[in-house]
This record gives C-alpha cells, structure tokens and sequence, in this order.
C-alpha cells in the first residue's frame, strides 16, 4: 500500500492534484475494482504480451501489434504498428526518439553561456543555430536587434530562459528542452532533433 500511496502522490504532483494520505488512498483505490477487473486488466495483458516480445529480443516491427478495443461492442483489432519517421542531416540519420545532450555545466564550473552554446553546436555538430526556443519562449535569433543580442550572448543559458519566460525554475528541474532551427555548411536550412540542456 506504501509504494500505491508514493505513486500516487507522484503522479498528483505532475499533474497539479493535492496529495493523499495512506487512509485516503486506500479508501479511493478501494473504489476502483471494477475498473481493475475489466478494462484495465485486458489493457494491462495486451501490454504484457508486448513486453515478452522486448525481452525475447524481437526487432522486427511487424512482430509488434497495436491493439484497439471496445468491451461495450465487444471489439478487438490488432493492426502493425508503423515505422518512426527518419529525418538526416549531414550523415546522421535520427527519428522523434533521438536527441542532443548538452552539458550545462563546464568543467570549470560555471554554466555555459549562450554564446559557447551557439560556438558548441558550430565546432561539434557543424550546424549554425539560426532560432532557439525554450517552450513558447524564444531565446535567440539571427534577425533579433543587435543591442538585445549583444546583451544575452554572454548570460547562462537558465538565466536568459528565466528571463525570457518570466517563471523561476524548480529545484526539481534537472534539464532543459531547447528547440533549435540550423543551417548546415551549404548555408541550407537543416532539421534536427531537440537538445536536453542539463543542468543538474
């Protein structure tokens, strides 16, 4: 009951929820038995299925179902499940699954400003960021004004997100997700994954 109350909890600090405590929880697990014994139970079991196949180690796609379902009809469909979209840029093939990890944190300490993130992305990956974005917020443009450049190029990268957003960042914020915009050597536009900005 320990681990269903701290799950619990954890999902309702994701989502907003005011927490429970283990006589609260209990009484509202209590209530949701008929949801275990029937619609969750066959989502959990075609669930499963699927899991034994991963640790069998299949790796052809079309040994993998997805599975639709209806118990009011009754209706059961199972169709293949489709290839994840390739995207290339230079020689490196990526999908929505694969990402750039960036350090923060140099190794002096300090966190990286924006002008070494635009330099770290030029000497690493060849690519010449044109726009990054933290969320709604954009934090760098080629066509922003020289003054509001010339002011950010040489701030940390989490102060000019704090800046730009208006919001704090938690202490429970291990990472940032930048969106970026490139140009490769050709001086053509470029799509390429998201980076995951670390920071703790």
């Amino acid at each position: 009951m320990d681990f269903i109350v701290a799950a619990s909890n954890l999902r309702a600090e994701n989502y907003d929820i005011p927490p429970a405590d283990r006589h609260k929880s209990k009484l509202i697990a209590g209530k949701i038995i008929p949801a275990i014994a029937t619609t969750t139970a066959a989502v959990v079991g075609l669930v499963c299925l699927e899991l034994f196949k991963i640790i069998q180690g299949h790796k052809k796609l079309d040994s993998f179902k997805n599975g639709f379902m209806n118990l009011a009809l009754p209706f059961f469909a199972f169709s293949e499940p489709i290839a994840v979209p390739k995207h290339k840029y230079y020689e490196n093939d990526w999908t929505l699954w694969d990402r750039f990890e960036v350090k923060g944190l140099q190794p002096n300490g300090e966190e990286m400003t924006l002008r070494q993130f635009l330099d770290y992305f030029k000497n690493e990956h060849k690519l010449e960021i044109t726009m990054l974005s933290q969320g709604v917020s954009m934090l760098y443009s080629f066509f922003m004004p020289a003054a509001k450049l010339k002011e950010r190029l040489d701030l940390p990268m989490t102060e000019i997100v704090t800046k730009v957003s208006k919001k704090k960042l938690g202490k429970h914020v291990k990472a940032l997700v930048f969106e970026l915009c490139c140009n490769d050597l050709t001086d053509e536009d470029v799509e390429v994954p998201y980076v995951r900005y670390t920071i703790r």
